[in-house]
C-alpha cells in the first residue's frame, strides 16, 4: 500500500510542493556549484510559500556537512509552530553513485519520507543526468510526537 492512500489530500500537496521546491533547488545549486552541495532546508509556513532555510556553524567556506545538518534539525524544530511542513536536503554518496537526499515530514501527520535522487555530471558542463527518485519511510526530526 501506497503512503498516499493512508496521507490526507492535503498533506501530500505540501509534501509534494516541498519535495519539488527542495529538489529543484538543489539541482539548480549543484549546477552552479560545480557539484557541490551543502545541506538546507525548505520550510513551508503557515501562509503556504516555501521558503529556503540555511545553516552557518562559522566555519569557513567548507563546513562539516553532518554539523550543518545538525543544525538545521535544531534550527527547524525550534520553528516548527509556525511551519506546516519541512524539508532538509543534503548530498549523498550511495553504491550507485552520489545523490540528493531530501526529507520530509508535516504536522498534520503523514509519514516522514526520504527521497533520494540520483545523479551524475555531465562531463564540461553545468547540466547533470538525473536518475530514478526514490521514497522511503523516513524519521521524524521536527514534529516527533
Amino acid at each position: 500500500m501506497s503512503w498516499r492512500n493512508e496521507t490526507p489530500p492535503t498533506v501530500q500537496e505540501d509534501l509534494d510542493l516541498l519535495a519539488d521546491e527542495a529538489l529543484s533547488a538543489a539541482t539548480h545549486l549543484l549546477g552552479e556549484q560545480r557539484g557541490e552541495l551543502y545541506p538546507f532546508g525548505v520550510r513551508l509556513p503557515a501562509d503556504g510559500k516555501p521558503e529556503l532555510v540555511g545553516a552557518d556553524r562559522g566555519e569557513g567556506e567548507h563546513p562539516a556537512p553532518e554539523a550543518l545538518l545538525d543544525l538545521l534539525y535544531e534550527s527547524m524544530s525550534a520553528m516548527r509552530d509556525g511551519a506546516r511542513a519541512v524539508a532538509f536536503v543534503a548530498h549523498v554518496e550511495t553504491p550507485e553513485g552520489d545523490a540528493v537526499r531530501v526529507e520530509l515530514e508535516h504536522r498534520d501527520g503523514g509519514p516522514a519520507l526520504v527521497l533520494l535522487l540520483p545523479y551524475r555530471r555531465r562531463r564540461l558542463r553545468r547540466a547533470l543526468e538525473t536518475g530514478d527518485l526514490v521514497a522511503t519511510p523516513g524519521e521524524r526530526r521536527v514534529w516527533t510526537s
